[in-house]
């Protein structure tokens, strides 16, 4: 998956997260108030197990560019240009 897909499934997780939480607001039952903060959660643990896979991912991208880099595989670049490399 692309970093764009990882980022577009964060925010997914984050507004459903949200619209739950909203409607939890609204409800005028108790249980089923209870029921909308209950998913609420589970879509903002998603978000945050997303969001720390994402982070380990990317680590992992930029450690191997830095050897890549080290190894004389990659060419001697500006930072911005390594980060590029590092993000695809």
């Amino acid at each position: 998956m692309s970093v764009l897909d990882d980022f577009a499934r964060i925010l997914l997780y984050r507004e459903r997260a949200s619209e739950f939480e909203l409607l939890a607001e609204t409800e005028a039952c108790p249980n089923v108030r209870l029921r909308y903060r209950i998913v609420a959660r589970h879509y903002r643990d998603l978000e945050e197990r997303e969001e720390q896979a994402d982070k380990a991912r990317f680590a992992e991208r930029m450690e191997r560019a830095r050897l890549q880099r080290q190894k004389g595989t990659l060419p001697a670049t500006s930072d911005t240009q390594f980060f590029l490399i590092a993000a695809e």
